[in-house]
This record gives structure tokens, C-alpha cells and sequence, in this order.
């Protein structure tokens, strides 16, 4: 069942007025469809997305149920974000909110036993390519088994030179009950500003659920913006922010973002750049799967809080997509 949170938020009638281009994303399918049984309606067209979503989460789920009490009895603290401790604490339907991987926080220091906790259970260590693992293209390393795949992020993200450290989240994280157990949940505050700036350094073109995760954690933790502003400041990630509450003011109007952010940046143009990504708005709002990689790769270098760095990460794409083709 749909949580009185999710059901208050996201009503039909809310998903209904998204952006058309945001309505033809096939990841809000199933949550329409979840929001649309909630409220009593019969079952439409999104039938058999909201059902597959379902039993895929359901798999999901339980796998990453396996791996925190293993965890737990280790004396190991992951801590599952996006969809993987949404989907149960603020939706509540694990059909209405579709995941890809599974997401965790996990400790540089603890990646290594992490790992042998996932080999145990039967999940196998999959790593990137190593011209990305050379330039520190990655933040995650990854356990699959059977169409399963758990992210163990060591690090936040490796774009637009946003500090990326994980260990302050964790420190900050607190447990909360999670289906049978507890699990480790990030503060509110950082899992909004996670979701937002993550969004960000995809282009605003990744999945879609970004928005609706953004606004069930808004709607949690009234007063979080100011927060979230200030672990942005901190982080070199005040562009990227303000152009996400840009995304999210333009798809979703009725959603309270509390305060303007300036993300003015250390000067480059910042107002400008951000003024274009929003301009770009419904343009984005396509998403990478009808746009391509290139929507984001045109994106990225407008969220820069710092001009000078630029530059530099220009050279180091440059770099690595050259290693890439010999």
C-alpha cells in the first residue's frame, strides 16, 4: 500500500499535470497506475509495467534484505538511498517506485568486506572498464546475480568536481524500520540534496523518479531546503542544486522549495548557465532514453559552481575517451 505520504503528494491529478514530456516516460508508468489503485480506480493501461515493477523490486528487495543483515551481523554499516529504502519508507508500494540497481552507501574502508559479504550470498563483483577506474570515472563498484545488481557506492559521484565523500552521510545516517528489520536511512537532508545534485550530474535527462523521490523528501521534512543549500555551498555544488530546483520548479509548480536558491556559483557566468539549462527544460525532460548520452554531455559543463575546473575536467574527458578507443 501506498503510504499517507506518497498518496498526499503524489496524486493523480499532480502526475496528470507533469509535463507531457515527462508522461510519456515509461518509468512513471507503473507509478501512475500504483497512485490510480491507491485512490480506488480500476486498473489501466500501465497494468502490466506497475506488475512487472512489482515482482522485479520485489527480487530487489529481498536481495538487499539479505546483504544489510549480513551487515548487520558483521558489524558493517550500508545504507541503502534512492530507490532502494524509498520504494519501502516513502512509497510504500514496491511497484510504484521502478528501480534499475540498488543503491548503498558503503565506506571506502569497508568496500573490501562488503564485497565478500555480497560473494557469500552468491552475488558476483562486477567492475568498470579500466580507463574510467585510471581517471576516476566511477564511484561504485557492483554485485550482480540473476538480473539483480546492487551499487555499492564508495563515493557520491565523480562529476562537475562536487565533493564526493560518503562518510559524513553515513556518520549522519539513522535506522528505521524497514520491511521485516531496520535499515541504515540517510538524514533527510542529505538524501534530498544526494537525490538532487545526482540528477545533475546526469543532465537531468536519467530516470524521472528523481523528481518524485525530490518531492516526497521535501514533503517529509519540511524545513530541509535550508539544509540542503548549505551542504551545497560546502560541496562546490550550489549551480548543480539550483539547476535541479529549476527542473523540479518547472514539472512539479505546486511543490514548496521553500526558498530561491542563487547558485551564483565563484562567478563563469553561473545566473547565465543555469538561465539555459532551465530554458532547457522541456527539452530534458525527454530523457536519455529518446535523447541519447549526448543530452547530458552537453549539460554537464553548465553546472559548474568553479569556471576554473572546466577546464580541467574537459582534459580529463578528453583523455579518457582517447584511452577508450585504443
Amino acid at each position: 500500500m501506498l503510504t499517507p505520504l506518497c498518496r498526499e503528494t503524489l496524486t493523480t491529478a499532480r502526475l496528470q499535470a507533469l509535463p507531457e514530456p515527462l508522461q510519456a516516460r515509461p518509468e512513471l508508468v507503473a507509478l501512475r497506475e500504483a497512485v490510480a489503485l491507491a485512490g480506488g480506480g480500476a486498473s489501466g493501461p500501465g497494468r502490466q509495467r506497475y506488475l512487472a515493477a512489482l515482482a522485479f523490486n520485489l527480487a530487489r528487495l529481498q536481495r538487499l534484505d539479505e546483504l544489510l543483515a549480513a551487515a548487520r551481523a558483521a558489524g558493517l554499516k550500508l545504507v541503502p538511498f534512492k530507490g532502494a529504502l524509498l520504494a519501502r519508507t516513502h512509497y510504500g508500494d514496491p511497484g510504484a517506485r521502478a528501480m534499475v540497481d540498488v543503491d548503498l552507501l558503503c565506506a571506502p574502508g569497508d568496500l573490501a568486506r562488503a564485497v565478500e559479504l555480497g560473494r557469500d550470498l552468491g552475488l558476483e563483483r562486477y567492475d568498470m572498464e579500466p580507463f574510467r577506474r585510471a581517471r576516476g570515472a566511477t564511484h561504485d563498484v557492483k554485485l550482480a546475480d540473476r538480473g539483480v545488481t546492487i551499487e555499492l557506492h564508495h563515493r557520491l559521484w565523480h562529476e562537475l568536481r562536487i565533493d564526493n565523500d560518503v562518510e559524513p552521510l553515513i556518520a549522519r545516517a539513522t535506522e528505521v524500520p524497514f520491511g521485516a528489520a531496520t535499515a541504515w536511512a540517510p538524514d533527510e537532508a542529505d538524501h534530498l540534496y544526494v537525490v538532487c545534485v545526482h540528477a545533475a550530474t546526469h543532465g537531468f535527462t536519467g530516470n524521472a523518479l528523481w523528481m518524485t523521490d525530490a518531492a516526497l523528501l521535501a514533503a517529509g521534512a519540511r524545513g530541509s531546503w535550508e539544509r540542503v543549500r548549505a551542504l551545497a555551498e560546502a560541496a562546490h555544488g550550489r549551480v548543480a542544486l539550483a539547476a535541479a530546483r529549476d527542473q523540479l520548479a518547472a514539472a512539479m509548480p505546486w511543490l514548496d522549495l521553500e526558498l530561491e536558491l542563487d547558485g551564483d556559483g565563484d562567478g563563469g557566468g553561473a545566473a547565465v548557465r543555469r538561465a539555459i539549462v532551465r530554458r532547457m527544460s522541456p527539452w530534458l525532460q525527454r530523457g536519455e532514453g529518446e535523447l541519447g548520452p549526448w543530452a547530458s554531455r552537453l549539460v554537464r559543463p553548465l553546472l559548474f559552481d568553479r569556471a576554473r575546473d572546466l577546464g580541467s575536467w574537459a582534459l580529463e574527458k578528453l583523455a579518457m575517451w582517447r584511452a577508450q578507443s585504443q
